[in-house]
């Protein structure tokens, strides 16, 4: 209710005067093409992070490089978006599941400026695993604790190194939440997964710019 009440003053405040507003109530999620293992990071990973989103009021807008649905065994996604054609001026946060695509993946443009504009405009960023990487080549992580996959890895990315690595579990450092350990890698590595988490500490933070 106090969402909703929000929702109405601020649109009143605007009306007449062509000013679009973020829907603070709406977070872009971006799918990584190419996971090792799709089936598992749509229901573990994607699904667990929408239905908690969703069971907090929130409304999840899921975006995918060509904007086709997901799926893979018998689980399916809907994708709303191509992220070429969203902008944050939409969203109120951010969530990018790691997804676990193959080791050197490349980082796409886009999110990476999107992710720029989340963090210019104190919106809430949630990043899993090897999506923190995103968040990094964004400049978001200076002066900012976060977690990653490992300290190991940190030296051959320099944009990881205006931050400081506190271990997997999960991170947040004012807006941003970061997490180390993904449904796969807690398979693997037999490390508790970090997913829902993140989603408390990330909807904390929405709630809290609410």
């Amino acid at each position: 209710m106090r969402k909703m009440l929000i929702a109405i003053l601020a649109g009143i405040a605007v009306a007449g005067s062509g000013i679009a507003l973020a829907d603070e109530d709406t977070v872009l999620m971006f799918v990584r093409d190419g996971s090792r293992d799709l089936q598992l990071m749509l229901e573990e990973e994607v699904l667990l992070m929408k239905n908690m989103l969703e069971a907090e009021g929130y409304k999840v807008e899921i975006a995918t490089n060509d904007g086709t649905d997901l799926s893979a065994g018998s689980v399916s996604v809907a994708v709303d978006h191509k992220i070429a054609d969203v902008s944050m001026d939409n969203f109120g946060g951010i969530a990018l599941p790691c997804m676990a695509p193959p080791p050197g993946s490349a980082l796409e443009d886009k999110v990476v400026e999107l992710v720029r504009a989340a963090a210019a405009a104190n919106k809430s960023i949630a990043a899993s695993r090897g999506s923190v990487a995103f968040v990094a080549e964004a400049g978001a992580l200076q002066d900012r604790r976060f977690a990653f996959a490992s300290s190991a890895s940190l030296d051959s990315l320099p944009s990881f190194r205006d931050g400081t690595f506190v271990g997997t579990g999960t991170e947040t450092d004012g807006v941003i939440t970061t997490n180390g350990i993904c449904p796969l890698a807690s398979r693997s590595l037999n490390e508790p997964d970090g997913t829902a988490d993140m989603i408390r500490s990330f909807i904390r933070t929405l709630n809290e710019r609410g």
